[in-house]
């Protein structure tokens, strides 16, 4: 006979925060990736688009947010909760600074 294994409360809770940190990291490459369509757009029909300086800060922020959930899928614990939370900062920084401020 099997048993039916029970998941630990923290497991579960690390498994989402994993799982909403790593949509978040993907959103902001989707968001870096839709910023180099539209500057290239605008700079092939003379428009002036977002500007290369915003492109270059999401490509990086998206580029440090995935580095960030790389680690905190490999790690366990304390480690990949604050590598969590740090994507979580990063894209609210970045929302912040080149899209509500």
């Amino acid at each position: 006979m099997t048993e039916v294994q029970t998941r630990r409360p923290e497991a579960v809770v690390s498994r989402l925060w994993r799982g909403l940190s790593g949509a978040v990291t993907a959103g902001l490459v989707l968001l870096a990736l839709a910023l180099i369509g539209v500057q290239v757009y605008a700079g092939t029909h003379d428009l002036p688009g977002p500007g290369i300086g915003v492109v270059i800060a999401h490509v990086v922020a998206a580029a440090a947010a995935v580095v960030a959930q790389v680690f905190a899928d490999r790690t366990r614990g304390w480690a990949a909760a604050g590598l969590g939370l740090a994507v979580l900062v990063l894209a609210g920084v970045t929302l912040w600074i080149f899209w509500w401020a």
